[in-house]
């Protein structure tokens, strides 16, 4: 391309760029929509995480980098290089494919009423952000916070998922896991290849702290993946060995059909062997009633069923809104059941 024809795609490029990288936020929020539908139940695809945080981290680091200024070229701040601007949507590109694919795998394991759908939201606003390109550009350009922050957020809800589906691992361990190698693989990225200044640094210390502090000491708001709940069934009865229910209810039964108190069987899904310890806990109308005791389990390829029962101490059985609430040992929160028992 001869140097007048350079000119002007430069001038072009300057001139319509915003509206571009707009069509393309339209376009890049659609594919991760098909991505969401495509890759529910995909767990073989799961491993392809560790590639595709691998590749963002590499270009991350390339493009995070200040870039020299290009001496004499007006609009250069506004309008990057061609090299940074196609690095920079490579990164962004392959942030919002892992982003988007990890969304079904934690919306399995997430309930709408417990502490961790407050990390499956986080989540979801991140995939958005990802594709508002302009906005995304420069979060991860001039903000050293905003750079460790997204990547250590996306390269944990990644690792989270991976170590127990590559490795018998109990969840809560993976989390734990999962958090010191997502910041210590974001700070370097987090530097934009210059030494920060002491206040820099300082802010960077504290942000790391308090992402690990509340992965770690707060675990309740990270859904236990790659555990779920896959089905619930009430019943006023059950077989111990065979696990058979005696009649299942659904919605709501009489307290007077409950003659030996109101049993539930858990179906857990686990697409590896994930070892664990479980508990269910009871309540009515809100009120907690009783927890079974914990049950160390080690789930094999295909999960795990799980049971317990409800018998007042008096015999009489109650009416109300009864709720069993599925739950690991550090109290993560991963599925529940819900039934009306009626006079």
């Amino acid at each position: 391309m001869s140097e007048p024809s350079r000119g002007r795609f430069r001038r072009f490029w300057r001139k319509h760029r915003t509206l571009f990288w707009t069509l393309h936020s339209v376009w890049a929020l659609a594919t991760g929509v098909a991505v969401i539908v495509l890759a529910r139940e995909r767990y073989g695809f799961v491993p392809w995480v560790l590639l595709f945080l691998g590749l963002t981290w590499l270009s991350t680091l390339y493009f995070g980098r200040k870039m020299p200024a290009e001496s004499g070229r007006a609009g250069t701040a506004d309008a990057p290089g061609a090299a940074q601007e196609a690095t920079s949507y490579l990164t962004r590109s392959m942030y919002q494919e892992t982003l988007f694919f990890l969304l079904p795998f934690y919306a399995y394991s997430t309930v709408v009423r417990s502490p961790n759908i407050i990390f499956m939201v986080l989540l979801a606003v991140l995939a958005v952000v990802s594709c508002l390109d302009l906005l995304f550009d420069r979060w991860l350009r001039e903000t050293r916070v905003g750079s460790l922050l997204f990547f250590a957020l996306v390269a944990f809800a990644g690792m989270n998922l991976l170590i127990p589906i590559l490795f018998p691992t109990d969840p809560t361990d993976a989390t734990r896991l999962a958090a010191g190698l997502a910041v210590a693989s974001a700070l370097p990225l987090a530097m934009h290849g210059e030494r920060p200044s002491h206040k820099g640094a300082l802010l960077l210390a504290l942000t790391a702290g308090t992402f690990l502090a509340l992965t770690i000491g707060l675990p309740r708001l990270v859904p236990p993946v790659p555990l779920r709940m896959q089905d619930a069934t009430f019943s006023s009865g059950i077989d111990r060995e065979s696990l058979q229910l005696e009649d299942a209810v659904t919605n709501a039964v009489s307290a007077d059909a409950l003659g030996d108190g109101l049993y539930v069987l858990m179906e857990i899904f686990a697409p590896s062997i994930v070892p664990t310890d479980v508990n269910l806990r009871w309540e009515r109308d809100g009120v907690p009633l009783r927890a079974s005791r914990t049950i160390e389990i080690t789930a094999h390829e295909g999960g795990f069923r799980i049971w317990d029962a409800w018998r007042p101490e008096n015999g009489i059985m109650q009416t109300g809104r009864y709720e069993v609430i599925l739950e690991t040992r550090a109290r993560r929160v991963f599925g529940s059941a819900r039934i009306r028992v009626g006079p």
